[in-house]
């Protein structure tokens, strides 16, 4: 698992030294981004530092000195940033994205086609298989006749490219903006953020938003979510927009434990991690 095998990438010091350990992983992390540049420059290297945060680009001295003095920012045992993990057009056998849709139901593709057998060709179906129906067509659905992206691989990886960023909405609705233009009799493609969201929807774990106070004291819930005040510091909880609503100043993201499980247990490629220790049951 890549998580243990690059446990060296927070052990950065040994006592008040710096780890002879960290500083290999750091040169094997260099040469990795080397082999697989980002930038047409060599010289330029995206920062995966505490600072920097994978936001800006520098020459690998440089970032090595970076390394050193921070360290790598929290939980990045696999370098997304640094294009490690995404699929390469050329190098795929299979439709990746439809798998991901039936792992995200928890069918197998056996399954679905014996269930479609059994289904009359004039029922309705429901709202989760309406989703799901959806989802696998924007899958085998090209983004223009001859491309080797989906509608759904491309508005999965524009949400990713905004999440690992941190983009503003209107960055991202531009750069939705100008794909949709640069598209070939696009007919598809969504040229806001919002609606390119849309098309991913399904594909989201289950989670609540629970109010919180924007200094962090407290969440407005059970008990106190009626109160319009944070109790500890006396903060407001909204802000008017100019549209005259209320919106919270700071919302939680909460996924319960239990969803999140059932879809690692359900994901082909990381079930069989998932299970390590029922074979390994002395570890």
């Amino acid at each position: 698992m890549k998580r243990r095998e690059r446990s060296w990438m927070y052990e950065r010091k040994v006592g008040k030294s710096i780890n002879p350990e960290f500083v290999k992983g750091v040169d094997e992390f260099i040469e990795y981004v080397t082999d697989h540049p980002e930038s047409s420059n060599p010289n330029e290297v995206r920062f995966p530092c505490v600072k920097c945060k994978n936001k800006r680009l520098w020459n690998a001295d440089t970032v090595k000195i970076h390394m050193y003095c921070k360290g790598f920012i929290p939980n990045y045992y696999k370098w997304m940033c640094h294009e490690e993990g995404f699929p390469r057009a050329p190098e795929r056998r299979s439709n990746e994205y439809r798998e991901l849709v039936f792992d995200a139901f928890g069918h197998n593709q056996d399954q679905w086609h014996s269930e479609q057998a059994s289904v009359s060709s004039d029922e309705e179906p429901n709202a989760t298989a309406k989703h799901f129906l959806d989802l696998l067509q924007a899958s085998k659905r090209p983004l223009y006749k001859g491309s080797s992206l989906s509608m759904l691989e491309m508005a999965a990886r524009i949400t990713s490219l905004k999440c690992e960023y941190n983009l503003p909405y209107k960055c991202a609705d531009g750069f939705a903006s100008l794909l949709s233009e640069a598209i070939p009799n696009n007919g598809h493609m969504a040229d806001i953020f919002y609606e390119v969201k849309k098309i991913v929807k399904g594909l989201e774990l289950f989670h609540q938003k629970i109010h919180a106070c924007s200094k962090g004291c407290m969440l407005f819930w059970k008990d106190d979510a009626h109160l319009s005040a944070c109790r500890v510091c006396g903060n407001d909880r909204y802000k008017q927009t100019s549209k005259g609503s209320l919106m919270p100043l700071n919302v939680l993201f909460y996924f319960p434990i239990t969803p999140r499980l059932q879809r690692l247990f359900a994901t082909k490629n990381i079930s069989k991690e998932m299970t390590w220790h029922s074979k390994n049951p002395r570890v």
